[in-house]
């Protein structure tokens, strides 16, 4: 905690800040300090992030242009838009590549950096509405280590590290628009959109509040005296948007792509998530949890009624809380899904703000998990609990240094304990690529590859993240791949290839589908398999035997 008789500048309370919750959260996601190099979060996310950046860091030297045309899912174009391209943290990804030349280590880094870059921005944000250093560290520790952000801590798209900035220097500008308010909020405006455009079609909504909230009767002559930077601002924010988004309306017109509506409620959370512990986790969500696990907690929701309550009893009331309210109860609103539902049980209900975006605005059918629009409620929950904490240490407290001091400890070590009950994933060690991958590096990329066995196993092991992961090491076109979306042929090929049991009209089907290579990586088959396809593709009428080295085949196909 920050000693309240300590005189230290703002510059050495935010490195402080910033250090410790990098350090805590450590502690938070049971992470193995030791093994950071090798080992990361169970699950393919690791493996997709950690290949985006790298691709990317591949293509971008080479040509910028095709950057999207990446090499897996061949032979479809623009593959990298099946899922977020995630350059908003590629800026801290690619030197940090540089320097430690090893992208599972940079992968977890980052991962433990998006709680101490948010936590911060929160500090930034909550001591610029209320002066009060801390209610202000209470408010960041809340948005950097909720249950939510514990349970995604490997989607660093989800960490919304940046939307505390965005929302600061969307303030400074209604306030004093200058230049440099100005870059500084166009620059965070477009590292939420590069980093998380699921989240960036929130933010319209949060600015039109805000705006309301600070709008006044001369507003209209400093928009006028501002023309030219508000120009500058919009033609560079539209010249990015428009370059970024291009590939995911092409790919959403060549495949239609559009989620069903079972299928966002499926994944939906209800109202009584919200209010669900995580001292309960473990009862609620045993199996798949973190698209349901919202719930901030129980001292969280006490600090924001309390401070709703306390706030609102005033006789003035600040519209910037009544901006904050109204959007966090938007994003809540919108987090449930198509329809309002208390609980999972209810098939239907009330239609929520959701159905309305979902139809009206571009860009709301393509979201799977809406329940991550929580971030938003978390967001305004923290900046509300920062204001009413101001207020009761002023009015309730007189400002007494001392029982200011005992409360935010109290504070900070019921929500430390309650935080600590989140079960975040386990971390997995990740398989080291293979020598064929190696040899891959040095063919022709006029092959397409297609790797067996593909597709999910029963066992859960992911072999497309895997082989995408791999392909870090060589970046030929693969037919495989692991991303957010996959197309509808790609996942029959995928189930036709999982069993087991193939045969020459299988191996043929994939020809049809655009591999010219065959990949066997034999050790992940059962006994006898290898010898099976040794001895089918043995004539040489199919496919001919190129290069073989430990367990993995490669065989041209004629």
């Amino acid at each position: 905690m920050i000693m309240p008789r300590l005189k230290l500048d703002n510059t050495t309370i935010c490195l402080l800040i910033f250090i410790l919750f990098f350090i805590l959260s450590f502690w938070f996601t049971k992470a193995p300090v030791a093994q950071l190099d090798s080992m990361a979060p169970q699950g393919g996310d690791p493996f997709l992030v950690t290949w985006i950046w790298s691709w990317e860091m591949h293509q971008l030297p080479i040509n910028p242009l095709t950057v999207f045309d990446a090499n897996i899912f061949a032979p479809f174009k623009n593959t990298l838009a099946f899922t977020e391209h995630m350059f908003g943290s590629l800026l801290l990804a690619w030197p940090l590549l540089l320097i430690f030349k090893n992208i599972i280590l940079v992968y977890n880094l980052i991962c433990h950096l998006t709680f101490a870059i948010g936590g911060l921005g929160m500090y930034l944000l909550a001591y610029y509405l209320t002066k009060n250093r801390t209610a202000s560290f209470i408010a960041a520790f809340i948005y950097a280590f909720a249950p939510y952000k514990i349970n995604h801590l490997e989607h660093i798209n989800l960490s919304g590290l940046w939307l505390p900035y965005f929302l600061l220097y969307t303030q400074k500008i209604f306030v004093r628009f200058s230049w440099p308010n100005a870059l500084l909020f166009l620059g965070f405006s477009l590292l939420v959109f590069l980093n998380a455009m699921q989240y960036f079609l929130f933010l319209p909504f949060v600015f039109i509040f805000l705006a309301i909230a600070y709008w006044q009767p001369d507003s209209w002559a400093l928009l006028k005296r501002n023309w030219f930077k508000i120009a500058v601002i919009f033609l560079i924010f539209s010249a990015v948007v428009v370059i970024f988004t291009k590939p995911y309306f092409e790919i959403r017109q060549e495949f239609g792509l559009e989620r069903a509506i079972n299928n966002i409620e499926g994944l939906s959370p209800d109202l009584i998530d919200y209010f669900i512990s995580p001292f309960f986790y473990h009862i609620f969500y045993p199996a798949f949890f973190p698209e349901w696990a919202i719930g901030p907690g129980i001292f969280v929701w006490l600090l924001l009624i309390t401070s709703l309550v306390f706030l609102f009893r005033r006789h003035a009331i600040d519209r910037r809380l009544v901006a904050y309210s109204t959007f966090g109860l938007l994003a809540l609103l919108c987090s449930l899904g198509y329809y309002l539902q208390f609980t999972r049980a209810e098939t239907s209900g009330l239609f929520g703000p959701w159905a309305i975006f979902y139809h009206l605005l571009p860009g709301f059918g393509s979201i799977r998990a809406v329940g991550r629009y929580s971030i938003f409620f978390l967001l305004a929950a923290s900046i509300i609990i920062a204001l009413g904490l101001k207020e009761f240490f002023l009015i309730k407290q007189k400002n007494n240094l001392p029982k200011i001091f005992i409360t935010s400890v109290a504070l900070f070590i019921l929500l430390f304990v309650e935080f600590s009950f989140t079960t975040p994933k386990p971390y997995k060690p990740l398989l080291s690529a293979p020598v064929v991958c190696f040899w891959l590096k040095d063919q022709p990329l006029s092959q397409i590859y297609l790797e067996l066995p593909s597709g999910v196993s029963l066992l859960e092991n992911n072999w497309d993240a895997i082989y995408e992961y791999w392909s870090i090491s060589h970046f030929q076109k693969i037919i495989n791949g692991y991303s957010g979306y996959s197309p509808r042929v790609h996942q029959e090929l995928n189930k036709r290839l999982l069993d087991f049991d193939l045969d020459i009209s299988d191996l043929q089907a994939a020809k049809d589908y655009g591999a010219t290579r065959l990949i066997f990586h034999f050790g992940f088959y059962p006994p006898g398999f290898k010898e099976k396809i040794i001895n089918l593709l043995a004539s040489g009428d199919f496919a001919n035997l190129i290069y073989q080295s430990e367990n993995d085949y490669v065989y041209q196909i004629k």
